[in-house]
């Protein structure tokens, strides 16, 4: 077993890794890890650019929702002369393909090889830009692994396994794939909820740094340089099947309470990149989970096929991963590798308060409504999306659906 990493190595730590890794220095090759604010503007160039915005000094008991944010447009240039303005802004979640040809120098130069995927490429990958500030409310993907690369700024990642309590999850605001928790880690207008939370690990990215994100790990990620630029993409795991049913069926009744309720209080009930929800129709919803449903169905079918035929032969080629022993990689200096280091709830609340100094130590007098939490109203409709949300309860309505359907 090779104690140096390489693409396969890398490759099959991806899909079988528990905790969070960082690489650092690792894509430290890659030359637009070395562009400067000059090459960025040109790479931008005209473009109008959608970034969501929120004032700093914003001090909140739930998160900085998407809903609550306004969305600017301006250029990559206007953009950069606002980075010390009282707001933060950020161009998230973007895909590249959606925002630069393949004929463009960003589009040619970005690939995923020597993290053992030579067929990811731009095409897979998601572009953030933001200034200081900006963030992603905790949440987890309820779909694949993620890998990060940072390629301007700094962005610090603050991490939870699957299981951790505390958190307050919650499926309101809905989003398919991704499960918020309503602790506000920017400027919380409370600490006591972050009083004992254990299992945390904290990791800063440099410039040429990556980052591997487990499969449900929940994850805080907050711009800390004047302007932070990353890529990432997700990779599937073998466990997306059956969540993809989960999905679709917290997306029917999402979906059916949305049609029922006021235009505004369905909007909060919603991120905005689910606003058309409403106008899907129930027969779409229901064709959606049907799909899915036999999709899992047919693959559950496959694997005991193969389990039967494999019984039956007694050689049986199976591809073989080159194997790895992790505390032999990380021992190794010359990888630099490492597990996200562990952060203790007291140093939590450090950081936190850290952030409020930062951002929100202002003379300026906050408005109720930015205090107070926006999803208040939404009391006993939140509480029932909230309560058949949960996997225990997803769970119960997936078996008896897939008896039903077998």
């Amino acid at each position: 077993m090779s104690a140096v990493l390489n693409e396969d190595i890398v490759r099959n730590i991806t899909k079988n890794i528990n905790v969070p890794l960082v690489f650092r220095n690792f894509i430290t090759n890659w030359p637009i890890c070395h562009w400067d604010i000059d090459k960025w503007s040109s790479v931008f160039g005209d473009r109008q650019i959608p970034f969501r915005c929120m004032r700093k000094d914003l001090v909140s008991d739930e998160p900085c929702w998407e809903r609550r944010c306004k969305i600017k447009s301006m250029s990559f240039k206007k953009f950069l002369e606002g980075l010390s303005s009282n707001e933060w802004m950020y161009f998230d979640y973007k895909y590249l393909h959606q925002w630069f040809n393949a004929d463009t120098e960003l589009y040619k130069e970005v690939s995923w090889n020597q993290f053992g995927y030579a067929d990811k490429g731009a095409k897979d990958s998601t572009l953030w830009v933001g200034s200081s500030g900006a963030h992603t409310p905790a949440h987890q993907d309820t779909y694949g692994i993620n890998i990060v690369a940072q390629l301007h700024g700094t962005k610090r990642w603050i991490l939870f396994p699957p299981e951790t309590g505390g958190l307050r999850p919650t499926r309101v605001p809905y989003e398919e794939s991704s499960v918020y928790s309503e602790l506000n880690f920017y400027c919380p207008n409370n600490m006591d909820p972050f009083n004992g939370l254990t299992g945390g690990r904290m990791v800063e990215l440099a410039p040429g740094d990556a980052l591997l994100v487990p499969r449900g790990w929940w994850h805080y990620v907050q711009n800390t340089g004047s302007l932070n630029i990353a890529l990432n993409m997700w990779l599937p795991h073998e466990k997306d099947v059956s969540t993809r049913v989960s999905e679709a069926l917290i997306k029917i009744l999402v979906a059916q309470l949305c049609k029922d309720l006021p235009q505004e209080t369905a909007k909060l009930l919603v991120n905005p990149n689910e606003d058309d929800i409403v106008d899907t129709p129930l027969a779409v919803l229901f064709l959606q989970l049907e799909t899915v449903a036999n999709m899992y169905l047919d693959k559950k079918r496959k694997l005991r096929r193969v389990k039967r035929q494999r019984t039956c032969e007694e050689d049986v080629a199976v591809p073989v991963e080159e194997e790895f022993d992790l505390k032999s990689l990380l021992d190794e200096p010359t990888n630099k590798l490492e597990i996200a280091p562990s952060i203790a709830s007291t140093d939590l609340i450090n950081i936190l308060k850290e952030n409020l100094t930062k951002y929100a130590n202002t003379d300026r007098s906050h408005d109720e409504d930015e205090v107070d939490a926006s999803s208040t109203g939404l009391g006993l409709t939140k509480a029932v999306i909230d309560a058949f949300s949960q996997s225990n309860v997803i769970d119960l309505v997936k078996q008896n659906l897939y008896n039903r359907l077998s």
